[in-house]
């Protein structure tokens, strides 16, 4: 059973209530959602392909991030922008590092940086897997968003994070992820942060698009961001 969480810390209730009547676009879930067997480097001239047990990977837009990809960049960008990330590994003393991963996802709060403003649901959760769904305020896009232990703890925790509708995000799943992962750092996890240095085609596209909206609550937050406001949009 799907349970709503509309934690609405940072979103005043006024704002959720002027959108929770509007048409919403959802869009459709993957059917290969889960742990499953897997297999990259298929296409690939120069590494061999391996077959594992573990999550989705991403399509080349630039709105999603996994740690299942091809191994090589270039084999990677074949297909769209490099969305490949690493594993997230807990310290040697946690003796519980996936109920300590779901707490820090479930201590989420939505509507910062002005995203994730319609709450999530935890569709699906295991001692090993857990399936959120993140979705935006105004238009109630959904974001997929899985964590898995599939191998031993030495190989970290497989995360995806993916939008379902348009080529790109705006930045949202990278500002999640690191959200996230901030917390978990406090608590002595390796997590690479995602940044326009680490994938700087992700962050051109989401940049762009913001460039090109009219819609100004995705423009705030940074000051590269707030300078845009004075710019002409396109389109």
């Amino acid at each position: 059973m799907i349970v709503r969480l509309l934690l609405l810390l940072v979103v005043s209730c006024e704002a959720y209530a002027s959108y929770v009547d509007k048409a919403k676009r959802r869009g459709t879930p993957p059917k290969d959602l889960g742990v499953l067997k897997r297999t990259i480097n298929e296409q690939s001239i120069d590494a061999d392909p391996v077959t594992f047990s573990g999550l989705r990977g991403c399509d080349g837009k630039p709105n999603c991030f996994s740690t299942t990809g091809d191994s090589l960049l270039e084999d990677r960008i074949l297909t769209g922008v490099d969305t490949l990330i690493s594993p997230w590994r807990p310290p040697a003393d946690d003796p519980a590092p996936f109920k300590t991963l779901a707490s820090a996802v479930k201590e989420y709060k939505p509507g910062q940086s002005f995203i994730d403003g319609g709450g999530f649901a935890v569709v699906k959760e295991t001692d090993s897997y857990l399936y959120v769904q993140f979705e935006a305020l105004k238009k109630g896009y959904i974001d997929d968003v899985e964590f898995a232990m599939a191998g031993g703890r030495e190989q970290g925790i497989q995360v995806r994070s993916s939008s379902r509708v348009g080529q790109t995000d705006f930045g949202v799943n990278a500002i999640r992820l690191n959200a996230i992962a901030a917390s978990l750092r406090a608590k002595g996890w390796a997590i690479d942060e995602i940044t326009p240095k680490t994938h700087q085609d992700y962050f051109y596209a989401a940049d762009d698009a913001r460039d090109q909206t009219f819609d100004k609550d995705r423009r705030k937050g940074t000051e590269m961001e707030n300078g845009r406001m004075d710019r002409p949009a396109i389109g």
